[in-house]
C-alpha cells in the first residue's frame, strides 16, 4: 500500500505541467442574455472606475491629459502641415484603407465573429463580442461628448479656428471632439491586440491600422490633432478595460486531477500575468 501511495505521489509530481495562458483555460463570452446584460454592468464599472484608481492609473490619466493639452496648443500648426503635404499615395491609403477601417468597424467585428463561429473558434468569436462591446460603449461615450462640446471641424469655417466650441444645445453638425473614427479604431484594435498579444503580427497590424485611421482624419482635414489624440486614448482605454473585464471570471490557476487504471496525476495549468 505504501509503495502504491509513493508511486502515486511520484506520478503526480512528475506529471505537473506548467503552460502559458491558453484559450482552453479561458471562458469566452457567448451571444446570449448574460452577454447583453454585461453592456450595462461593464459600462457602469467603466464610469465609476476612477474611484478605484491608484497611482499608476492617475499617472496614465495625467499623461493622456498632458498629451491632449499639448496637441491642442499645436492644433492649427498640425492642421496647416497636413493641408500643405498632400500626395496621391497618402490620399489613396486614407481613402481606401484607413478611413474605411474606422467607418466600417462594426462590419469588421461582425465578419470576424461570424468567421469564428463558422470555424468553431471560440476564442475569435468571443474576442469579437468583447470588441463589439468596446466599440459600442466607446462610440456612445464619444457621441455624448460630441453633443456636449459641439466643436467646429477644421473645414467648417471660412477661417479654421480650433477654439470654436459652441457647447451643449448647439448645431449637431459641429461634432469634431473627439474623433469618432479614432475612438472606433482603437476600441476595436486594442481588444484583438491584447487577446492575441503573443502572436506578434496581430497587435502590430491592429495598431498600425488604428494609428493610420487616426492620422488619416488629420490628413483629410476632418479633425484637429487634439480630437484625434483624445479619441485614440479613449478608444484604447475602453478596449483595454472591456478586455480585462472579460477576464474577471477566469481563474489563473486551474487544477486538473486524473485517476486512471493504476495511474494518477494532477495537472497544473497556470495562466501568466496579463497586462
Amino acid at each position: 500500500m505504501k509503495r502504491w501511495s509513493l508511486s502515486v505521489l511520484l506520478i503526480i509530481f512528475t506529471t505537473i505541467r506548467l503552460q502559458a495562458a491558453g484559450a482552453d483555460t479561458i471562458s469566452y463570452p457567448k451571444l446570449n442574455k448574460e452577454y447583453l446584460k454585461s453592456y450595462w454592468h461593464d459600462s457602469k464599472a467603466l464610469v465609476i472606475s476612477p474611484v478605484k484608481w491608484k497611482g499608476k492609473q492617475w499617472v496614465e490619466f495625467g499623461v493622456i491629459t498632458a498629451a491632449g493639452v499639448l496637441a491642442y496648443t499645436q492644433d492649427e500648426k498640425i492642421q496647416n502641415y497636413f493641408v500643405g503635404h498632400q500626395n496621391e499615395t497618402a490620399h489613396n491609403l486614407s481613402k481606401f484603407v484607413f478611413e474605411p477601417y474606422g467607418r466600417f468597424a462594426p462590419v469588421i467585428i461582425g465578419g470576424l465573429y461570424i468567421g469564428g463561429r463558422l470555424a468553431k473558434d471560440n476564442r475569435l468569436a468571443g474576442t469579437s463580442l468583447i470588441a463589439a462591446k468596446s466599440f459600442v460603449v466607446a462610440s456612445v461615450s464619444a457621441g455624448i461628448v460630441k453633443q456636449l462640446t459641439h466643436r467646429h471641424r477644421p473645414f467648417q469655417d471660412d477661417l479654421a479656428n480650433h477654439a470654436n466650441w459652441d457647447g451643449p444645445l448647439s448645431d449637431i453638425h459641429y461634432s469634431s471632439f473627439p474623433s469618432g473614427h479614432s475612438i472606433a479604431a482603437y476600441s476595436m484594435a486594442t481588444v484583438y491586440a491584447l487577446e492575441y498579444r503573443c502572436t506578434i503580427w496581430v497587435p502590430v497590424l491592429a495598431y498600425t491600422l488604428a494609428t493610420g485611421t487616426a492620422v488619416s482624419r488629420l490628413y483629410d482635414n476632418k479633425h484637429w490633432a487634439s480630437d484625434v489624440v483624445i479619441g485614440s486614448a479613449l478608444g484604447f482605454v475602453t478596449g483595454r478595460f472591456m478586455w480585462k473585464q472579460s477576464r474577471k471570471g477566469n481563474n489563473r490557476l486551474v487544477l486538473l486531477p486524473y485517476v486512471g487504471s493504476g495511474t494518477a496525476s494532477l495537472t497544473f495549468i497556470v495562466r501568466l500575468s496579463e497586462p
